[in-house]
């Protein structure tokens, strides 16, 4: 059992829960933002990624918010995280959780960004439990003009074209109101004044789409971009 860091009360934090052993903790941050790091107990829970929100506002209310995998449910009723930072270990005491549908528009928009760039492999089948509620805001933003064009095969989940030359990791597409995730196993390049490529994918979460695509997001190493969709985009 880790021990409470001494000299430092345990900050008051809130829990929400999101399902299948994924939590997002919100507590008060002070102005020299200590990064997060990862955590040092309960042992078994893992920080996914994080993100900063409350800043700015009229009435501003700095927080950090942490991501969570904790497969063996140990904070299913609350207790205390300790949470590692670059400038010192933080006790964040937390009762039961909440449902994640009680963060608030600020908080999910400051998620949204984070999770999405922290997709990989090893993370995906836990941060996809908050795709429906997380990519709907990014998705549904103005798409710039300068964005990569998308053009998915009208037959098959397994094929797509993307103008420019950064090939994505993963491509996040919403079907309706079904989300789907695919992984890019392949890009073929062509350059030239107008680059672009053709990607062979590979299911990753959800189910493949059945009807037309309404929005696709580009999940890239530590980033993420929405993508237009070309005319005549869908199953």
């Amino acid at each position: 059992m880790t021990d409470i860091p001494e000299a430092h009360a345990p900050i008051a934090a809130r829990l929400f829960a999101a399902g299948h052993g994924v939590l997002v903790c919100r507590y008060p941050v002070a102005s020299d933002l200590p990064i997060p790091l990862g955590i040092a107990a309960p042992g078994g829970v893992r920080l996914l990624t994080w993100a900063f929100t409350g800043f700015g506002a009229a009435d501003p209310d700095p927080a950090g918010l942490l991501v969570l995998h904790d497969p063996e449910d140990r904070l299913a009723q609350g207790g205390t995280l300790i949470l590692e930072t670059h400038f010192r270990d933080s006790a964040l005491a937390c009762p039961r959780p909440r449902p994640v549908v009680d963060l608030t528009a600020p908080e999910r928009a400051a998620l949204g960004g984070a999770v999405l760039a922290a997709v990989t492999p090893g993370t995906l089948d836990a941060l996809a439990t908050l795709f429906p509620l997380l990519a709907p805001p990014i998705a549904e933003a103005p798409v710039p003009d300068s964005a990569p064009r998308l053009t998915l095969a009208r037959d098959s989940d397994a094929q797509a074209t993307l103008t420019g030359s950064t090939v994505p990791n993963y491509l996040l597409v919403r079907a309706g109101t079904t989300w789907s995730c695919t992984r890019v196993a392949r890009a073929e390049l062509r350059f030239g004044p107008a680059p672009e490529m053709t990607l062979a994918l590979a299911p990753a979460w959800g189910r493949p789409r059945d009807g037309a695509v309404h929005a696709a997001l580009l999940l890239e190493t530590g980033g993420l971009r929405a993508s237009a969709l070309r005319a005549g985009t869908r199953r």
